[in-house]
């Protein structure tokens, strides 16, 4: 008997499904879920950072098949390298806080392995599967962990749970209208609790797997260009109807009461619900080179910050300023903010490669009708993080989005799409004649 006997569908089938679940595919489940859960186990260590470290030696290897993972675990190690040392320089000026330097040296190392390991496990299980398992770990995290706020339980821990779970459970090889349905089902649960970031990251997506039902009519390198425009017109009427339906009240009184002071403050929603960006800039015109890891702002530094909030109609004498944007560390409430103050330039550089890698990777797969609605939500929350979240908040669902949405290296007919929904197919032995 030749290999050319056996049918092609018993011949490219994963061992897993001949015998169970392989020991890789279980330990690939179970560090999923360990970086996500993220358990304390020692100061800033978190069971993310220990598993992932420790699997360095499994997944390291995997990250060549990934376009863009090794630049940005380059770009990270040189980041974090420059960040240690600008705090060394910003010593003879400036306070620096030791627990912040360990916690977000530690932060960087786990958030970047935890990539690594994600990007492994995709080579192991179907990407359903890495979904669920993150979605356990996340789920798990909320009940032993770190609960839900009881003030807006949704916003702030169910809803990101629950988005993570149900889009892994739906998630098949092509963009179904079920995953429609319940993102839109999802996004009108955010709006009516006062989740008005998650309403519109939720419409976004919605729109964009919608996208990708439409009927073939462009090649792909062409629809990969047209997706990035599309993603940016889109992103812009999500943001103009969101407003308005907001200031209209369409999405509670405390809302529009709330939203329509920031547009009187600053002229937008934006610009007057993260009064932080006039301190960025501000920050960034007077120190280009940054601050680095742990360093406490002086204070020349807290009244130049306060001058630009002051220029967007936003009044700093609150004690915000003081007491959480630069009371133990300096925060500034965006993640490429926050990664040009504790890295400097080479921050910068970092930020721009990982959104110059994620616009890419999202404008491939949508192109190619194989982009879960998962995927594109974790994508469009890192772009909302990526101008209006804190790096603290923010690295959980970069590490998920980055390590789902890299696109994997063609292997085979450039034409023919990887199906990231089943696992990577395995070397079947040749069988011969006696």
């Amino acid at each position: 008997m030749s290999v050319a006997d056996v049918p092609a569908a018993v011949a490219n089938r994963p061992r897993a499904q001949d015998a169970g679940w392989s020991s890789s595919q279980i330990l690939a489940f179970g560090g999923v879920a360990a970086i996500t859960l993220a358990f304390p186990v020692k100061d800033a260590i978190t069971s993310a950072t220990v598993v992932s470290l420790a699997l360095a030696p499994v997944w390291w290897k995997a990250t060549k098949q990934f376009v863009g993972a090794r630049v940005i675990i380059g770009l990270s190690a040189l980041a974090l390298a420059s960040g240690l040392w600008l705090s060394a320089v910003a010593s003879s000026d400036h306070a620096v806080n030791p627990l912040v330097v360990r916690s977000t040296t530690l932060l960087m190392i786990g958030g970047m392995c935890s990539i690594g390991l994600l990007l492994w496990a995709r080579t192991v299980l179907p990407l359903r599967v890495v979904g669920l398992a993150a979605a356990a770990g996340i789920i798990a995290r909320l009940l032993v962990v770190e609960p839900p706020n009881p003030v807006n339980p949704w916003k702030h821990g169910i809803s990101y749970a629950l988005i993570v779970l149900l889009l892994s459970l739906v998630m098949r090889s092509r963009p179904r209208p079920v995953e429609i349905v319940l993102l839109l089902g999802l996004a009108g649960a955010s709006a009516l609790n006062d989740s008005r970031s998650a309403f519109a990251t939720l419409l976004l997506t919605a729109l964009l797997v919608a996208w990708q039902l439409r009927p073939t009519t462009m090649g792909r390198r062409t629809s990969a260009l047209a997706t990035i425009a599309l993603f940016a017109g889109v992103a812009a009427c999500v943001y103009s109807v969101g407003t308005t339906l907001i200031l209209d009240g369409y999405l509670g009184e405390s809302t529009q009461e709330r939203s329509q002071a920031q547009v009187e403050a600053s002229g937008s929603i934006l610009l007057g619900g993260r009064p932080e960006w006039g301190a960025s800039i501000a920050l960034s015109q007077d120190r280009p080179i940054g601050f680095g890891v742990g360093v406490i702002a002086n204070l020349d530094d807290i009244l130049v910050a306060k001058s630009g909030m002051a220029d967007l109609n936003y009044d700093p004498n609150n004690g915000y300023v003081e007491n959480y944007m630069f009371g133990t560390e300096i925060k500034l409430h965006a993640l490429v903010a926050d990664l040009w103050a504790n890295f400097g330039i080479p921050g910068l550089v970092l930020a721009g490669a990982m959104l110059g890698i994620t616009i890419w990777s999202l404008a491939t797969l949508v192109a190619r009708r194989t982009a879960p609605a998962l995927v594109i939500y974790l994508t469009c929350l890192f772009l909302w993080n990526f101008a209006f979240g804190p790096i603290l908040s923010s690295m959980p669902g970069l590490v998920l989005g980055l390590g789902l949405l890299l696109v994997r290296r063609e292997t085979t007919r450039p034409d023919e799409p990887a199906d990231e929904t089943l696992p990577a197919r395995q070397a079947t032995p040749q069988v011969t004649s006696a």
